[in-house]
């Protein structure tokens, strides 16, 4: 095909471009094939430097082992004694090995993005498939000119180790072309999303590597045992399993152990921590992110519809046009079961002439269609969390079982027996790999098999055994360590006890000194204590932390800007609180209100009456969602809800909190500078009113 520019036709690499609609590096649409975008990357780059230990266990030891007459070593070794391989195996297996890793080193380079994707992926690809070609060309070639001949001669751990190596290579670079393909076919741009958490991840596995690598040198040299014994031993040590099998005899091994030990539990532990973390940002972002978006939409829907059949029934009868009373009323039943409670009320706070109440009452609805919207997914959540973990524990959990029932001279009930306790990390040795296969499949599977069963202890932690807590505190609200206000709750439910119990509370008040709810603190009902009326004010500080939580009814009312100045100030203070405490606080819908109005007076391009406050207006009649200083408005079952922020409802108000302050400031300041001495003589004015809302 011509690459002539000036002929008008496109070049070769333009061609495929447009074919396989390609996208740049720098794109911001949308991506899809989430597993191949995030997962497969992570996963190669994670079993990359283990394929490479794996490569290097089959170089620097021989691939035929002699065995000697006796029984094991003082360590707990089976006495094997390897023999030279032929001189072309030695030269094309540390080929396959640098292959390996300079595949690696450019997936690695790829992350960082310093070579091109388009450049790195494809290398990393080729040098991966032919580190498992040669592998897999040699363990046949040896296999045919020179295999362990003889009742005495078997094939060592290297052997073995090559073929795992062989396989990780293969495997891992097909799921790369998965990537690319993904890439060709524009579900997502020239590089790979991830975050610093999961590049993290990357660099705490390949250290992980490093250090079982540097372990198997050392103790090889001070346990005297081969390099593949080294390697599993320092495996079963960091994973804490302890089988017993090997152990080090001398002095300087058990003192050995002991630093060894602690470095890599800390390097194992932030390694399992990264790859949770990891399964939980892709689980939400991938799966729940998108059950909670069907769950809204659908809503939404329905608010949506309700609304329109509202407004065309307003018309006809406005129109003066008959609607018989049968079908109107089975319409309305249809509708009113379909979408309870949800209202849309975004016409309706346009309409001045509906009370301020019924708006509120009608917002709420919303509001507690999203929080139900919350409930669901949050069980969802932890349920589909805890079924995966159970499923991928069950799956490494059988297969694992199956290969050492082959490997190892045991049972499938003792595999299956073997492969629990050592998930466990019980480790009690009354079953362990000791075939020269089954060990170097140890070391692969244990490293993989480990943090899935964290993950399912953490997931029933959530689930199962925070569900059970929860039981027990009921139980012990009742029983154990009775609470007043649990029964008065649970009676209060029933009309005679529930008057008996407002008697109580009337009578408690009255001999406290407390006036009757209702009634006129000034003097019209009972008449208060004279000790406590000679009480000092509450300090500022009390206000901001023990604020009151007012009704509907009482919301109604708007403050002044000054009290709502007062109440900003407070507001932060107070969520800031709550933010240290490190609680996931979920508010009410009255306190929402009033951080709704916190946030929305210091809007200085409009000032709607009340009954609109909630949806401002600029010059050209859009609504004002959002300005140079952050968020103003939002819809409870819209797509920026506070309710659907990454972020929990304390920090996010904090923040909606802090933009409305640095909005009433630049308002003030620009006020000063358009009304010059006017504010200097008002200052006194403000300052009563300011003096007012403290002592209110």
């Amino acid at each position: 095909m011509p690459t002539d520019d000036e002929s008008g036709r496109l070049s070769p690499w333009e061609w495929i471009r447009d074919q396989f609609h390609m996208r740049p590096p720098e794109d911001d649409e949308p991506q899809s094939w989430w597993i191949a975008s995030t997962a497969i990357p992570l996963v190669a780059a994670t079993a990359g430097p283990l394929a490479n230990v794996m490569s290097i266990v089959a170089l620097v030891m021989p691939w035929r082992s002699k065995i000697l007459p006796g029984n094991n070593s003082a360590a707990g070794t089976s006495n094997q004694e390897g023999y030279a391989d032929p001189h072309w195996a030695t030269v094309l297996n540390a080929i396959s090995l640098f292959c390996g890793i300079v595949g690696n080193a450019f997936l690695l380079v790829n992350f960082t993005q310093i070579v091109r994707y388009i450049i790195a992926l494809p290398v990393t690809i080729i040098l991966w498939f032919m580190a498992a070609g040669i592998l897999s060309g040699i363990t046949i070639a040896t296999e045919i000119y020179a295999p362990p001949v003889g009742i005495d001669r078997i094939y060592s751990q290297a052997y073995w180790s090559a073929i795992i190596a062989a396989i990780l290579y293969f495997v891992l670079s097909v799921i790369l072309m998965i990537n690319m393909l993904g890439y060709f076919l524009g579900k997502y741009p020239q590089h790979f999303s991830l975050t610093d958490e999961q590049r993290t991840l990357i660099l705490q596995m390949t250290a992980l590597m490093v250090w079982l690598l540097i372990g198997s040198a050392i103790f090889q040299k001070v346990i005297g045992i081969s390099f593949a014994d080294a390697l599993y031993f320092c495996d079963v040590t960091v994973l804490t399993l302890g089988y017993g099998n090997i152990i080090p005899v001398s002095a300087v091994g058990r003192g050995l152990v002991w630093p060894y030990a602690v470095i890599g539990i800390i390097i194992l532990g932030l390694v399992v921590q990264s790859i949770y973390k990891f399964a939980h940002e892709v689980h939400y972002d991938n799966v729940i992110r998108k059950h909670i978006e069907q769950k809204r939409q659908s809503t939404f829907d329905r608010s949506v519809s309700f609304q329109e059949l509202q407004s065309s029934q307003e018309k006809r009868l406005t129109s003066g046009e008959a609607i018989t009373p049968p079908a109107l009323t089975r319409q309305k039943s249809r509708t009113h079961r379909q979408n309870r409670p949800i209202r849309n009320s975004i016409n309706a706070l346009a309409t001045a002439r509906r009370p301020r109440i019924l708006i509120m009452r009608e917002e709420k609805d919303r509001f507690d269609a999203m929080r139900r919207i919350q409930a669901n997914t949050m069980r969802f959540r932890r349920w589909n969390n805890l079924i995966i973990s159970i499923v991928a524990f069950g799956i490494v959990w059988s297969c694992g079982a199956v290969v050492f029932w082959q490997l190892e001279a045991m049972t499938y009930f003792e595999s299956l027996y073997f492969c629990f306790t050592s998930l466990l990390t019980l480790g009690y040795g009354d079953f362990t790999p000791n075939s020269n296969a089954g060990r170097p499949f140890f070391v692969v599977w244990s490293l993989i098999a480990i943090p899935t069963m964290t993950m399912l202890i953490s997931e029933m932690s959530e689930t199962i055994v925070a569900s059970f807590k929860r039981a027990t505190e009921v139980v012990a609200d009742y029983f154990v360590l009775p609470q007043s206000s649990a029964y008065k709750t649970c009676l209060g439910r029933i009309p005679v006890f529930a008057q008996f119990i407002l008697s109580r509370q009337k009578q408690k008040r009255q001999e406290g000194g407390f006036p009757l709810e209702g009634a006129d603190e000034s003097g019209t009902g009972e008449r208060a204590d004279p000790e406590r009326s000679s009480q000092p004010r509450p300090q500022i500080h009390d206000l901001a932390m023990s604020h009151p939580h007012r009704s509907l009814e009482e919301l109604v009312r708007d403050p002044t800007p000054i009290e709502l100045a007062q109440q900003l100030a407070f507001a932060i203070r107070r969520t800031s609180k709550q933010i240290r405490e490190g609680k996931r606080r979920q508010y009410s819908y009255e306190e929402w209100v009033e951080f709704t109005r916190l946030i929305q007076f210091t809007d200085p391009r409009s000032r709607p009456p009340s009954s609109q406050r909630n949806q401002p207006e600029n010059d050209n009649g859009l609504s004002n969602n959002e300005d140079e200083y952050g968020l103003l408005n939002w819809d409870w079952i819209g797509e920026s809800s506070p309710m659907l922020a990454k972020q929990t409802e304390p920090e996010w108000v904090l923040d909606r909190l802090c933009e409305s302050l640095i909005r009433y400031v630049s308002t003030q300041e620009e006020s000063r500078a358009v009304g010059g001495g006017a504010d200097s003589a008002e200052e006194p004015t403000l300052r009563k009113e300011r003096d007012i809302g403290l002592d209110e």
